[in-house]
């Protein structure tokens, strides 16, 4: 397998990618000249994309004719950008959309990364650090040169159990019938994950089996996706209007106090389970519209709130501002519990006051995702509403 290219250019790799996107009903990231943006992919055709416009944007991103903006996006664990240029205004479906052309190349933004393939299945792995602990992992994202590893365990972070540098011995289970063992060092760490290189001591046999199952993998995944792009946008049926189902309450870490995430992204869900789930329980939902308490299913506890003890109100919602759910939360549904809303840095200081105008108590940044500044406030928060 050749390294990671760091530019795609095919097209029809690139359809398939935005269709998934679109089928994932995932957003993509839009810059221009300072303005930024998050839209939801509805569709790809063969001469453009199109994007969820909601009424309020319409106006701030009414671009120009072809004016080029940039467009960021993650598919599969990796993340790409790329320019593509403004077609103008449309209706799709019923839905107000702005459309633009389809990326002529996507150019990896971590191509620096020893993955390069995303398996449909994490293969599971055991492996050592030099205190000879025999541990639990599954391989992420797997390359030529060897692979990202990440806990079984999502309460626990390799970062506490490898050093930079560190050597270790994976065993590795490809398949029911296929294992491999061999030696890899630390490379890097990431978010929540460990590249692991293979060692000038690794077995020349074992990486070959390795490497020849892991072309055979990628070209069953790359049979598969054009396969699913042939047959088009398979979309789920919609739900008959007489029985509406309600988004459902995930559990990521069970354990007391409970902190209810709310969401329409799971990654934040997943790194407060991942970094704090030691100390706090984690719930997320991804939250449409309503009363927020419908939603727990008349849990147990002060008032119907069940085992949660904070409400985390993240700035990525799907039907609702951030703002609008804190105060229907706070002041219709008489919630008892601390709300704190999250999201970026920038202009902190408005956002708290707005945050607090809304009946929130504070404003807590989370992107970038500093782990002990947010654990100081989740702790120091809890501990007020004792």
């Amino acid at each position: 397998m050749p390294p990671a290219p760091r530019t795609l250019e095919d097209d029809l790799a690139i359809r398939i990618i935005l269709q998934r996107l679109c089928l994932a009903e995932m957003k993509v990231a839009l810059e221009y000249r300072g303005q930024r943006g998050r839209l939801q992919i509805l569709a790809q055709e063969a001469d453009r994309i199109l994007l969820a416009l909601p009424v309020q944007e319409t106006a701030a991103w009414s671009l120009p004719s072809d004016e080029k903006v940039s467009l960021a996006f993650e598919d599969r664990g990796f993340h790409y950008e790329s320019v593509v240029a403004n077609k103008g205004l449309v209706e799709w479906e019923g839905v107000g959309c702005a459309a633009f052309s389809v990326p002529r190349a996507l150019r990896r933004l971590d191509s620096h990364r020893l993955a390069q393939f995303t398996p449909d299945t994490a293969p599971k792995a055991t492996f050592t650090n030099q205190r000879n602990d025999l541990l639990d992992g599954q391989l992420r994202g797997l390359g030529q040169d060897g692979f990202e590893l990440v806990m079984q365990d999502s309460s626990r972070k390799v970062q506490e159990v490898l050093r930079m540098g560190e050597e270790s011995t994976l065993d590795v289970a490809l398949e029911d019938n296929l294992r491999i063992t061999t030696q890899a060092r630390v490379a890097y760490f990431g978010e929540d994950c460990v590249g692991m290189k293979f060692t000038e001591q690794a077995d020349r046999k074992v990486l070959g089996q390795y490497r020849n199952w892991l072309e055979g993998q990628q070209r069953l995944q790359a049979l598969r996706d054009r396969e699913s792009f042939a047959q088009g946008p398979q979309r789920p049926p919609q739900r008959e209007l007489s029985g509406p189902v309600l988004p459902q309450v995930r559990t990521w870490v069970d354990r007391d106090p409970a902190i209810l995430v709310l969401t329409e992204e799971e990654g934040l869900a997943r790194r407060l389970a991942e970094s704090l789930g030691r100390k706090f329980g984690i719930q997320s939902l991804d939250y449409i519209k309503g009363n927020l308490k419908s939603f727990l299913q008349a849990q147990d506890g002060p008032q119907g709130w069940g085992r949660i003890r904070l409400i985390l109100i993240h700035n990525h919602l799907r039907l609702v501002s951030p703002l609008e759910l804190t105060r229907q939360v706070v002041t219709q549904e008489k919630c008892p519990l601390p709300v704190l809303l999250a999201g970026g840095e920038e202009d902190l200081e408005l956002k708290r006051n707005r945050a607090l105008a809304a009946g929130a108590v504070d404003y807590m940044p989370v992107e970038p995702f500093r782990i002990l500044a947010v654990l100081r406030k989740l702790d120091d928060t809890l501990k007020l509403f004792e």
